[in-house]
């Protein structure tokens, strides 16, 4: 059995990618206190329409090129030569595209300030969301490159590097000299040029990219990636259109608390997004050797790692109240009630990141992918545009939970369609009741009585979940755990032995 597929690669490297990111959100966290008092809560609303817009048309300038990144190392990696000539294309063409939007944008500053930036003036803001569009795809770029790989390790390290020196302007531009938005906008972009040079540097001193065009590799990688854009841009669209609507029903004001709930929501995605990093390529690799008996062996590994995921989930949907009600200044204090109920769409989610993988890799069905997220996100904005007018923020929430579920649905019954590769429907819904009613257990006492003030004894109550829940996780999946605790062990003796 190849080394890939025993399942013990895919674990170790969505642990690195978890650790390494919850260390960066935790860092955030002890630093919000911090920025809530330097920024105001419409500084809040303005990055965040900036982050969601660049966000969004990261996939609209580079082509969702990115995916096809994982999907081709498969196929290039015994190729080096061609591996660097394809690299050097994305790379070329990403920053060509980049500038080509940024001059378009640039022509149309008036309708993009009127409808997508709530009336804020070119410059400085919108013009600096401009520039970090482009440098924002080759960092992406990079980011895919040695996720691909399976470089987990040196990844999350750049990452952390990369994290502390954005922290470090952070702090200089918001807190010492005081520039509000635009310092944090301004602190993003020095970070992305800083990455960028270094990713080509280094990759250019290593000789493992060959700056081209590739016309050949490039038209292939967009056959592949441009079907995908549907979906990767219509997810992103129908938020970048939610945070429109808010800012525009509720103020930037009130896109601001919203967005300090979200931060703590987007924690649970992005531990998520990270476990899909590592699992990705090695399901490619298990579907493409097929060695053994794969199929028990991605539905074990599937659900193990859906409900460590939910631990997660659950440790920042009950304890989001505790911190936000302590630390984070009163202007943001509405925050948490939005948390757990965010964190609700993130656990519908998950089954969606396992089963959309299978997309990925059929490039036939990878072009199918747009049913589910467009209709997914259609329905979003429809929903949005009455709800949101009516109950504010939880009209969004709401209708953010409606999608979610069509768009998993779908995406499932896209997947069996090419091949059952051992996943079950029944598994992915058991998974997310088990999780849910942890969530709103651990939560009942904050919302019917506590509210807006600490606890002890509600604080105490939620840990005590949080152990039962650990405690009915082992009881499912001890023999699992304890094979790859075993695994670990086995595999130091025989370094040990052969040192």
């Amino acid at each position: 059995m190849g080394k890939q597929s025993s399942g013990k690669k895919v674990i170790l490297n969505a642990v690195i990618y978890s650790c390494s990111g919850l260390l960066l959100k935790c860092v955030s966290f002890f630093l919000l206190p911090l920025y809530t008092i330097y920024l105001t809560t419409e500084d809040y609303g303005i990055t965040s329409i900036v982050g969601t817009f660049n966000g969004t048309m990261c996939y609209v300038v580079s082509f969702s090129l990115f995916s096809a990144v994982t999907r081709f190392y498969v196929e290039l990696k015994e190729d080096p030569e061609k591996l660097k000539r394809f690299y050097g294309t994305i790379c070329t063409f990403v920053f060509l595209s980049g500038l080509t939007f940024g001059g378009l944008f640039t022509i149309f500053r008036g309708a993009l300030s009127k409808y997508v930036f709530s009336g804020l003036d070119f410059y400085p803001v919108i013009l600096i969301c401009i520039i970090s569009l482009i440098f924002n795809c080759e960092y992406t770029i990079y980011d895919m490159i040695l996720k691909s790989q399976q470089k987990a390790m040196k990844s999350s390290i750049i990452s952390i590097v990369f994290f502390f020196i954005s922290l470090a302007l952070n702090i200089l531009f918001i807190v010492v000299l005081q520039m509000g938005a635009t310092g944090s906008l301004l602190a993003t972009l020095i970070s992305y040029v800083l990455y960028t040079a270094y990713f080509l540097t280094e990759m250019s001193l290593q000789k493992t990219i060959h700056f081209c065009i590739d016309w050949g590799l490039l038209k292939d990688a967009l056959k592949y990636s441009i079907p995908i854009m549907p979906h990767n841009l219509s997810t992103h669209l129908a938020l970048l259109i939610s945070k429109i609507m808010i800012g525009g029903t509720a103020s930037l004001s009130g896109l601001g608390v919203y967005t300090v709930a979200a931060q703590f929501g987007n924690v649970a995605d992005t531990i998520q997004g990270y476990v899909s990093r590592a699992y990705s390529p090695w399901l490619f690799e298990n579907l493409h050797d097929r060695e053994g008996y794969y199929k028990a062996r991605i539905r074990k590994i599937t659900n193990l790692m859906s409900s460590v995921v939910g631990l997660f989930m659950l440790g920042i949907a009950l304890f989001a109240q505790d911190y936000i009600v302590l630390f984070v200044d009163a202007a943001y204090i509405d925050a948490w009630r939005y948390v757990p109920l965010i964190v609700i769409n993130y656990i519908i989610k998950i089954a969606y990141y396992f089963y959309v993988q299978i997309l990925f890799y059929y490039k036939k069905a990878s072009k199918m992918l747009f049913i589910a997220t467009v209709s997914g996100s259609l329905i979003n904005i429809v929903l949005s545009y009455f709800m949101i007018p009516a109950w504010g923020v939880y009209g969004s929430i709401i209708a953010d939970w409606i999608a979610m579920i069509i768009r998993v649905g779908i995406v499932i019954g896209v997947s069996k369609m090419f091949e059952d590769v051992g996943l079950r429907v029944w598994d992915t819904v058991k998974n997310m009741l088990f999780i849910g009613v942890f969530v709103l257990g651990g939560m009942v006492f904050s919302y019917l009585k506590f509210g807006n003030t600490f606890s002890i004894g509600n604080f105490v109550y939620k840990i005590v979940v949080v152990l039962v829940y650990v405690a009915v996780l082992f009881a499912r999946y001890h023999k699992e755990l304890l094979e790859y605790i075993r695994g670990i062990k086995k595999g130091r003796s025989r370094k040990e032995q052969l040192q």
